[in-house]
């Protein structure tokens, strides 16, 4: 499932009265039930921010499970951080001085209105240029709070994405399912409970420490086998992709 526009219109809407604090909870209805993909999913919004808690299998032969864990703080709009529970460790992403990317602003159809977890829900097609069609059920009767759209907003890097699109359609609220391609896969809530959040879910943990290097996030025991197949792929690399690989460390050191 393509998280990144799960949290772009997990996220759709202005600051109203009756804001949204409480746990969304929802599991993964891919047409193929034991594909490698995300399995569950939890997501926790208040006014100090947004966390997402995800747990599936890792695509290929073994299978291996994960959990992931992202956090945006609405004390540090525009930066990212990725927990490892397993492991201890985060990594923090700084994206606020990133540029604006201009790209062709996404299509939202109205399929109409429906009922889904016993609430009123309207269901939307989004699309993006070079991407699968999207289905959302939106439950506009919901609404964030300003400070986790301020954390979150900053993310996006670009001008025209779903969830402004989704502002201009006049369709603002939590989408409580989604629906990828013909059916093919997406994800559905199973449960929406308001209700009030401890400061620590929006904080990282005092004993985690901060890793330099993407294999920090990986438990110690596992780190040296890693490390030794990225060494073997480095020394086939082209300088061109050598290049580019030294990049992407560079922008997760920063």
């Amino acid at each position: 499932m393509r998280l990144s526009l799960l949290c772009v219109t997990l996220l759709a809407s202005p600051a109203l009265a009756g804001d949204f604090e409480g746990v969304i909870t929802g599991k993964s209805v891919d047409a193929q039930a034991t594909a490698a993909g995300l399995n569950s999913m939890t997501m926790y919004v208040s006014p100090a921010g947004f966390r997402m808690e995800a747990s599936g299998q890792k695509p290929g032969s073994t299978g291996a499970h994960f959990q992931m864990t992202v956090l945006w703080r609405a004390a540090e709009p525009g930066a990212t951080y990725i927990l490892n529970a397993e492991s201890k460790a985060y990594m923090k992403h700084d994206i606020s001085q990133a540029k604006a990317k201009d790209t062709a602003a996404p299509t939202v159809e109205k399929l109409g209105k429906t009922t889904f977890l016993g609430r009123s829900v309207e269901r939307v097609k989004v699309t993006t240029a070079g991407q699968t069609p999207t289905e959302l059920w939106m439950d506009t009767s919901l609404r964030f709070p300003a400070a986790a759209l301020s954390a979150f907003g900053q993310e996006q890097g670009s001008r025209n994405t779903s969830w402004r699109a989704l502002e201009k359609a006049g369709v603002m609220g939590i989408p409580l399912k989604e629906v990828r391609g013909e059916g093919k896969g997406g994800w559905e809530a199973t449960s929406v409970e308001k209700k009030s959040l401890p400061a620590s879910l929006f904080q990282v943990p005092a004993d985690y420490h901060q890793a330099k290097d993407p294999l920090d996030m990986v438990p110690a025991g596992q780190q040296e086998a890693l490390k030794k197949k990225r060494d073997e792929a480095l020394k086939n690399m082209t300088p061109e992709q050598r290049a580019k690989f030294e990049e992407m460390m560079k922008k997760y050191q920063q």
